[in-house]
């Protein structure tokens, strides 16, 4: 019989690998939307991710006879829609962008979770943080400029340039509240609610747009989910071992991956202004989480 505790503790023991584990998972989950011809509409691939996550997840829970529902019900459900919300913004972005620069733009929030640790958990907004925005963006812009797209034939519409950035906010947001209920919640019941919170809101959307997939197209979608839920375990452990700030800095190396699925897979063009934009941003990045402090 399989044994979740102790397969818990290795796991655990695994330690900042946790989350090298978790960035190479969600970087083959954008490889799976990647494929998905875009007939499929967006909400339907993240009604199919969150039943398969879902089913895997209330197995375990039962395997591990714990309340499924959890404590702190309120913040477990706002874990949810944002979680909901930044999966449907992220697969909009990875759908219709370069899935190298899709990923860069996603890997700006550990920079918002810098800003939103100052307004909602009274961390102090250092000039470390002032100067990383400013880095990080001048990164951003060095990569969606104009001229730089039209080295590497690329055509962006800004409406999906904004989409990746309120997925990126959103982000940044679920992983304020994944931090909070990892010293209360089990980690199976954080992850319940993100699938869980999905199913129910875009149940009604999917029903009323649904559009049946092939085999090849099916294939794809069980990857999203199979990937995910690994993504999501590995993350939640290592969120729960590490401070959040650290852990989001390890996870950057998404965009690492996403950069090698992109010239692998799709043909994307990889130049030294990506590759200095891309350095910007992670430089902004590591100065945003390198000194939070607390306010007195």
């Amino acid at each position: 019989m399989l044994n979740i505790e102790e397969l818990e503790k290795k796991i655990n023991k695994l330690n900042k690998f946790n989350l090298v584990f978790a960035s190479f998972f969600f970087s083959l989950m954008t490889l799976c939307v990647k494929n998905i011809d875009k007939r499929i509409p967006i909400y339907e691939l993240v009604l199919f991710r969150s039943l398969i996550s879902l089913i895997i997840t209330l197995f375990i829970i039962n395997l591990k006879n714990i309340n499924p529902w959890g404590k702190n019900r309120p913040l477990l459900i706002l874990r949810g829609i944002l979680g909901t919300l930044a999966l449907v913004c992220i697969f909009y972005a990875i759908r219709y962008m370069p899935l190298s620069i899709s990923t860069v733009i996603q890997y700006t929030y550990p920079i918002f979770i810098s800003i939103f640790a100052g307004i909602f958990i009274n961390e102090k907004i250092t000039r470390n943080i002032v100067f990383a925005l400013i880095i990080g963006w001048i990164g951003i812009l060095v990569i969606l400029n104009p001229t730089q797209l039209s080295n590497i034939n690329v055509e962006i519409e800004n409406v999906f340039i904004l989409v990746a950035f309120l997925g990126a906010i959103c982000t940044s947001l679920a992983y304020v509240t994944v931090k909070k209920l990892s010293f209360t919640e089990d980690v199976y019941v954080i992850i319940e609610y993100f699938p869980l919170v999905s199913l129910i809101t875009l149940l009604p959307i999917v029903l009323i747009n649904w559009v049946t997939p092939n085999w090849n197209e099916l294939v794809w979608i069980i990857g999203i989910g199979f990937f995910t839920q690994l993504g999501q375990t590995f993350l939640t452990i290592g969120l729960k071992n590490f401070p959040a700030s650290e852990a989001s800095t390890i996870n950057y190396l998404q965009v690492l991956f996403g950069s090698i699925w992109g010239v692998l897979f799709f043909r994307e063009i990889i130049n030294i202004k990506f590759l200095l934009g891309a350095s910007l941003v992670l430089l902004g990045t590591i100065i945003s989480t390198s000194k939070i402090t607390k306010k007195t």
